[in-house]
């Protein structure tokens, strides 16, 4: 893939929370953000840099904070706390591990497995993607039973069966946004559609 610099973004960010940090109930969490050079100074948090120390090992260090509260009060831009730079270093231990063949096969597993579960959930009757357009991991339903007591019913099976959007928009009061992750087995993916079309029929 190009980098988002070489596509002429200026700033560019996505979500942290799949690379390695635990869901946690909601938080806490990280989000990832990188710009051009030029812009480095005025990004808001801290900046982790690669180094070698004397003894000829790699390390991370703090190279950039001028943004800090604790270093600029009067012109700072961001207060990091505790529990988001320990995210910051599950990621970091994270990328580190997985490497560019693991990340991308986390990535396959994961198309693949939510495509194979939008497939079969699709043939349940009365189940049906809610939109066409292409996805990753996470895919909308729209279901002929109320999202809400089709969680509950499948709550009962100890299957989180995702998020009902009606919360979100009134629009999709039928509608269950599911995400797979390349955890899922494919028998726990077949078990999940069982219990969903059982809980909607």
């Amino acid at each position: 893939l190009a980098p988002p610099g070489a596509l002429g973004a200026d700033i560019v960010v996505g979500e942290g929370q799949g690379l390695g940090v635990p869901m946690s109930f909601g938080g806490p969490n990280l989000g990832v953000f990188a710009t051009k050079q030029e812009l480095v100074r005025r990004m808001p948090g801290r900046l982790v840099g690669a180094t070698v120390d004397v003894d000829g090992r790699r390390g991370f260090v703090l190279t950039l904070q001028t943004r800090e509260q604790h270093i600029r009060r009067e012109k700072a831009t961001s207060n990091i706390c505790t529990n988001v730079a320990l995210c910051a270093l599950m990621g970091t231990i994270y990328l580190a591990i997985m490497g560019k063949r693991g990340l991308r096969r986390v990535g396959e597993l994961s198309l693949a497995k939510a495509h194979y579960a939008a497939a079969e959930l699709s043939k349940v009757p009365g189940v049906r993607l809610r939109f066409t357009a292409p996805f990753f991991k996470e895919f909308t339903l729209q279901l002929p039973k109320s999202p809400e007591r089709v969680v509950k019913r499948l709550m009962k099976d100890r299957i989180l069966a995702g998020l009902p959007l009606k919360a979100l928009d009134r629009q999709y009061k039928d509608c269950l946004l599911v995400a797979v992750t390349e955890k899922r087995t494919r028998e726990e993916i077949d078990a999940y559609c069982r219990a969903l079309a059982a809980a909607v029929a």
